[in-house]
């Protein structure tokens, strides 16, 4: 599973030099403010799907892709290393 999330780290990394104006991700990396603003979007959006009566199983894995693409993003746009987490995820496994 944590391959897509490489892969999206790539593709991420592969973005920074791209014109903010064409690219979303480059925006993203160059406009920290804007990013965080994402998060918290994409946090609430989820937590709002998840806290109702009959949840919407798409709709909440929508949400939560765009979550995990936010957060990676803003991880990438701080200089820190947006696999890191996984790393950390394995060691609270055991």
């Amino acid at each position: 599973m944590s391959n897509i999330l490489n892969e999206l780290a790539d593709v991420i990394e592969s973005r920074r030099s791209d014109d903010p104006g064409s690219s979303y991700t480059a925006k993203l990396l160059t406009d920290g403010e804007f990013n965080q603003r994402k998060i918290m979007e994409e946090a609430f959006e989820v937590c709002l799907e998840l806290g109702r009566s009959n949840v919407d199983a798409d709709l909440a894995a929508n949400e939560a892709a765009d979550l995990i693409y936010h957060l990676m993003v803003g991880l990438a746009g701080a200089g820190v290393d947006p696999t890191s987490f996984l790393a950390v995820l394995e060691a609270r496994r055991s």
